[in-house]
């Protein structure tokens, strides 16, 4: 199965103080622990490459991951990054990107719209090197009440719009994170087959070679205290990884039939 392939998610690095809020300092510590540790981020190229060839990741590598698209990823994460030689990949839902042409008046109207990347910051984010753009779907639904049709045109938009906004071929867009990290496998199949490969999850495993590159295990870090980011990390890529790797879908599958239970 190779060694473990950590993939961290973050959603916002600031001090709003909100459950997908990382302060800056606890997120820079993330990082410096990893790098401390001998652990090296992957770029989003890097990472396609291994995946493309059928190969294992390297040894101590890593992958970090922003969803959604907010602003703070450009003011904020992007130095914290760049201090510590690390490279990311930022999942972008497209209708929530600032801009002129593809603004919406619902988040204009509520207040949130400062809240996400402009199509500028995205551009300077691309051009950095340091961060890369991929998919996060246009209108991050719940896609359950979707036709394949619906959701088809609503990625193939997503996808439209990133190669139009960053001047990037089609080819570019191979990873796609799903929102809330729920897919079907016939939303798998309409994904793969517009293009987008590579597409994630939320689950606290890290990924093997092997596993499914089409549901690729991502790990939630928002504000998760330095302590608890340890042993999470550790868990999945110590001594213990192969007992946690058995022991944690075991776990899942015995809550949701206690859910069931008690919904019965």
């Amino acid at each position: 199965m190779g060694a473990p392939f950590p993939v961290l998610l973050y959603h916002r690095i600031d001090h709003a103080g909100l459950s997908t809020s990382t302060a800056p300092e606890v997120f820079r510590r993330h990082l410096e622990l990893l790098c401390e540790h001998g652990w090296r981020s992957l770029s989003a190229d890097e990472f396609t490459y291994y995946l493309d060839a059928g190969m294992p990741m390297p040894r101590q590598s890593f992958l970090i991951t922003f969803d959604d698209g907010y602003a703070s990823v450009h003011d904020v994460a992007l130095d914290i990054l760049r201090e510590h030689d690390c490279k990311a990949i930022v999942f972008l839902a497209t209708q929530f990107m600032r801009g002129p042409r593809h603004g919406t008046a619902a988040l204009d109207a509520d207040g949130d719209a400062d809240k996400y990347l402009s199509w500028d910051q995205a551009r300077a984010m691309q051009e950095s090197g340091i961060v890369d753009c991929q998919s996060h779907s246009h209108t991050h639904n719940n896609f359950t009440t979707y036709e394949p049709k619906r959701l088809r045109a609503d990625l193939q938009t997503s996808i439209e719009l990133l190669t139009s906004e960053l001047r990037l071929p089609h080819r570019h867009m191979r990873h796609l994170a799903w929102p809330w990290g729920l897919a079907t496998p016939a939303w798998r199949d309409i994904a793969a087959s517009v293009g987008l490969r590579y597409q994630h999850g939320v689950s606290r495993l890290a990924y093997r070679f092997g596993m499914d590159t089409r549901d690729i295990p991502r790990t939630c870090f928002d504000a998760v205290p330095v302590p608890s980011f340890q042993r999470q990390f550790w868990l999945q890529t110590g001594s213990c990884a192969p007992l946690w790797d058995l022991a944690y879908p075991m776990g899942r599958k015995l809550r949701d039939i206690s859910r069931n239970l008690r919904a019965a």
